[in-house]
């Protein structure tokens, strides 16, 4: 459970006050007695680990009061312990002196035997010296005194912040207090450790040990019933002996009579009396007291035991009416299930004494215990009725404390938990964005999404610390950061198995997540705000269907290799590079992530996915940029993030949409195949990627599995229109009607909440991937089941480096004769003047099937110019960086990352969406590389004063340094002049020389 969550957040801010630095102010011959043979602050570091406590305090020790004193002037100290022998001053001397220099300060007074206690006690003035204990030789005694003092301060601010509890201890004696506080504070910090196992993280864990009961303890009857008053409704318990002082006389029943006091305002209290006289047990048995015998050579074992029994420490033991165990509990998930099935008989007598409620409270589940105890035996119609709402309480409960949790893996709970992780070390960039995600959707108010709820897949995380000791293993990093060849690289990797702990749990793993798996990377680098690193690491998807549990292991630790592998890949260099990063300084985790789908025959996929993002850099009629932009697709979202077909719309205006405006641009633009794992496949080889198990399949495939009509139309030719009627003849088109048209389920709703959650989490504009379960929307109602209902699932999501409000660059211009090109769709913000070599696709070569050749030779030139440090502008048709080598040039990052302007301009008839959406184009804004779109067949010959051009005349009479087949390379004696004006989204590029207007 993150910091965030309100819950830990509530717990974080408990106890304020912390015993850090002790002063021990004594002879340096008592000193000696009270460390026996061993130095004070061991033994208290000692006691401390001992109960998993952390940042123990530490002793200093000062043999005179005036040295004491000129240490508080210097030093600050939380505790001060003094004892009787001081040889310059008496105890109360010194006392008054720390509450004038140091108002506030606890002192408490320490006694080695009885007879010095004696001696001192009466004399001591309480206003100076707030406690008084007797030594009994155990370190517990000074744990004891720690926890006295903090819990004293504390338990005023905790009971207002965290609602915490406390048992109220009311004892005369420091004989006796100082015999059996230690035992209890012992006995609180086991109950709390113990609850260790319910954490579900380090951070929960330690939580729960802030969130103790407080000890409060009163010497007097008055003392007491003010500390009882005060904090009745959070009482959990009261020790309390029978003769104490009330109204500053021993009163041999006084504590009698606040027993029966308390009684009366909290008949459910449990109440624990001592006394040395046995004959009253009789009377405090009739005050529904437990009684202890303090001569009794079994008092702290019975102490121990009206812990355990009234105040619900240890395991809940069901027991039926004559007291017989019949099952026990040992956590708050096994107490949910052993309800199922105890007699009813059990279930009805600790609902009659409040147990239930008791034993939550002891484990700090404070919200849960206070919905359970209002309710009596005689509100429900049957045991059955109260067994279902027990049930019920508990399951909510859990799942609320647990909505976004970072959970530690553990495999009695992994069923249940919904982000794990394995390791103590980092969770990366995008397994961080993520679990905040997950954080954020848990504390919002589902009303947001439209009623579509939004969930985060089941992910588990393997942290850095993995990938540490995987690589620096045989010299694994020294090779792979020398090595450029890939190939070589991952068979390397793929050689050193993974750590056999590891292995394990990831058996574990692959045999309780049924279907298909992505393996995502998730460097520390990764997906932050000015360096993203979007599609530069590996991601692989495993069927995870094998009948063989070793193949499907297989698949998974090869993948998990590849990840790390793909760390040192050319392309993570080359943006190494770009980015001025040194590889040192990365570390991979690695996220594991259920794949959101269905299996239709052998292939698996969702009906819906996409990328969304909350700036829309290319706005469409009465569209604004800050209202976002989503790409839709059907099948796995393979088609967004590498550039293909997909449909696009502002979520703010679902009903805009260009691409069926016409019959041309509905044949030309919309999706015309999908994506899908095929389950058949293998990818356990060095050279699987992302597509290692996908396949493109045509829209006939979709329509005969059912997930065509949910998400299209046909268009009928005799009426020149779409319509959701799949019986006609026509061709089929992925149009999400359905969604955008006829708002069948809220997906634009829930999509603009999910954008508007996410930007405000993280301050700044998002990118989110996502997909839909459709669940059975569209299908008949299952008979064997309960119906599905829709989900939105959120993949990832990352910072997203849309145009800022920076200084806008004066607003230049050119004369047309000096302007090599313009475009009122640009990207970037400000002006460049270091570029001198030009870079361009030759429109004479150029054909659409050659661009996968044309990729690899920008990708060479790309190499020799980043050798020279030559920043270059990078002229061609197309989508730059998409994965159709149809729509574009499909190169990969590290073959371009020396460009610093970008140009998209297609011969006519070219026409295909500027890159938007996908990983390329997200490490292009990021990086802030100027991007300049223009209109298919944009010409010198259209040039208007203010229109979209590109002098192709003036780049192909330039005399080339280099040409090949499909580029030509200028090299300028000027620079070029390039303009980006931000908010305008215009830019403009001035030739050589040229003069500004």
């Amino acid at each position: 459970m993150p910091s965030h969550h309100p819950k830990i957040r509530r717990f974080h801010d408990l106890a304020p006050y912390r015993v850090r630095e002790i002063l021990l102010v004594s002879s340096p011959y008592d000193a000696f007695l009270l460390e026996e043979d061993g130095q004070l602050s061991e033994q208290v570091y000692r006691e401390y680990r001992d109960l998993s406590l952390s940042g123990p305090p530490r002793v200093t020790h000062m043999p005179t009061g005036s040295a004491a004193l000129g240490a508080l002037a210097d030093r600050r100290f939380d505790l001060i312990l003094v004892m009787s022998s001081l040889s310059d001053m008496t105890v109360n001397d010194f006392g008054r002196r720390v509450r004038e220099t140091r108002p506030g300060k606890p002192v408490v007074f320490l006694a080695l035997d009885v007879k010095e206690l004696d001696e001192v006690e009466e004399d001591l003035d309480s206003d100076c010296v707030q406690g008084r204990f007797l030594w009994t030789g155990d370190p517990q005694m000074l744990l004891a005194i720690i926890k006295y003092v903090e819990d004293r301060i504390n338990v005023g601010h905790d009971v207002a912040e965290g609602n915490v509890r406390a048992i109220l201890v009311i004892e005369d004696s420091p004989r006796y207090y100082s015999k059996f506080l230690g035992m209890l504070y012992e006995e609180l910090m086991k109950q709390s450790r113990s609850l260790y196992s319910e954490g579900v993280n380090e951070l929960q864990r330690r939580m729960y040990m802030r969130s103790r009961p407080k000890i409060l303890l009163a010497t007097s009857y008055d003392e007491g019933l003010e500390w009882f008053r005060r904090f009745t409704k959070n009482m959990m318990a009261i020790i309390c002996d029978l003769r104490i002082p009330h109204h500053g006389a021993i009163d041999p029943r006084a504590g009698l009579e606040l027993a029966r006091t308390a009684r009366e305002e909290f008949p459910d209290l449990p109440l624990l009396l001592q006394s040395a006289e046995n004959e009253h047990k009789e009377e405090a048995v009739q005050a529904g007291a437990r009684f202890v015998d303090k001569n009794s050579p079994r008092m702290l074992a019975e102490i121990r035991s009206f812990l355990k029994e009234s105040l619900g420490f240890g395991d809940f033991i069901f027991r039926t009416p004559d007291y017989k165990e019949v099952d026990r509990a040992v956590d708050v998930r096994d107490l949910e299930r052993k309800i199922e099935t105890v007699p009813d008989e059990a279930i009805a007598f600790h609902a009659a004494h409040d147990h239930f409620s008791i034993w939550l409270m002891a484990r700090s589940e404070f919200e849960m215990a206070e919905r359970i105890r209002p309710r009596r035996l005689s509100d429900f119609e049957s045991i059955g009725h109260l067994r279902r709402y027990l049930i019920s309480e508990l399951k909510e409960a859990r799942d609320t404390t647990q909505q976004g949790e970072i959970n530690d893996f553990r495999r009695e709970t992994f069923s249940e938990d919904h982000f794990s992780r394995i390791g103590r070390g980092s969770l990366g960039g995008k397994a961080r964005g993520i679990a905040f995600l997950n954080l954020r959707l848990a504390l919002t108010d589902e009303s947001r999404f439209g009623g579509l709820p939004v969930r985060v897949p089941k992910t588990v995380v393997i942290t850095t610390d993995f990938f540490d000791a995987f690589v620096d293993n045989g010299s694994l990093r020294q090779f792979a950061s020398e090595t450029d060849d890939d190939t070589e690289i991952a068979r390397r990797f793929l050689s050193r198995p993974l750590p056999i702990g590891l292995l394990s749990d990831l058996r574990f793993i692959i045999e309780h997540l049924e279907g298909p798996l992505a393996i995502r990377s998730s460097s520390v680098l990764e997906d932050s705000m000015h360096q993203p690193f979007a599609g530069i690491y590996s991601t692989l998807m495993i069927p995870n269907m094998a009948e063989d549990p070793n193949r499907r292991l297989r698949e998974l630790s090869t993948s998990i290799r590849l990840v790390y592998a793909s760390t040192f890949f050319r392309n993570a260099k080359s943006y190494f590079e770009a980015t001025g990063t040194r590889l040192e300084e990365e570390k991979m985790a690695v996220i594991i992530q259920e794949v959101v789908g269905r299996l239709y025959d052998r292939r698996y996929y969702p009906t819906v996915s996409g990328v969304a993002q909350s700036h829309n850099f290319y706005p469409i009629g009465p569209q604004r940029p800050e209202e976002g932009v989503v790409h839709l697709a059907l099948g796995l979202g393979r088609v967004v993030v590498d550039g293909g077909q997909a449909l696009r719309f502002s979520p703010r205006h679902p009903g805009v949409l260009p691409q069926l405006s016409t019959r041309q641009q509905i044949m030309k633009s919309t999706q015309r195949h999908f994506f899908a794992i095929d389950v058949d496949k293998d990818c356990c080889d060095a050279g699987a990627d992302l597509y290692s198990t996908l396949s493109r399949y045509e829209l006939k495939d979709a329509e005969e599995d059912g997930t065509l009509p949910v998400v299209g139309s046909v268009f009928s030719p005799d009426e020149e229109r779409l319509k959701e009627d799949f019986s006609i003849r026509g061709p089929r088109v992925v149009t999400f009607h359905n969604f955008l048209k006829h708002r069948a389920i809220p997906l634009v709703e829930s999509l603009t909440g999910l954008l508007d959650v996410a930007e405000e989490g993280l301050g700044c504009p998002v990118e989110i991937e996502f997909a839909c379960d459709l669940g059975d929307w569209g299908r008949p109602t299952p008979v064997d089941r309960e119906r599905r209902e829709p989900v939105m699932y959120a993949l990832q999501v990352r910072p997203f480096a849309a145009r800022t409000a920076m200084t806008e660059p004066s607003l230049l211009s050119f004369a047309p004769e000096e302007t090599l090109c313009r475009s009122s769709s640009s990207l970037g913000h400000g002006i460049e003047e270091s570029i001198a070599d030009i870079v361009y696709v030759r429109p004479d070569a150029w054909k659409a099937a050659r661009n996968k050749e044309v990729a690899r030779e920008v990708g060479d030139l790309n190499g020799r110019l980043g050798k020279a440090g030559r920043p270059y502008l990078l002229i061609g048709p197309g989508r730059w960086g998409t994965a159709d080598p149809w729509l574009g040039i499909p190169v990969q990052w590290s073959q371009i990352s020396h460009a610093r302007i970008i140009v998209e301009a297609s011969p006519a008839g070219y026409d295909v969406e500027p890159s938007q959406g996908t990983h390329f184009f997200q490490n292009i804004t990021s990086l802030r590389i100027g991007y300049l779109t223009l209109p298919a067949g944009t010409e010198k010959g259209d040039r208007r004063d203010d229109g979209d051009f590109l002098d192709w005349e003036w780049l192909t009479t330039r005399e080339a340094t280099e040409e090949t087949k499909f580029l030509r390379h200028l090299r300028l004696d000027q620079p070029l002049t390039v303009v980006l004006d931000g908010r305008a989204a215009r830019g403009t590029i001035a030739k050589p020389g040229a003069e500004r207007l």
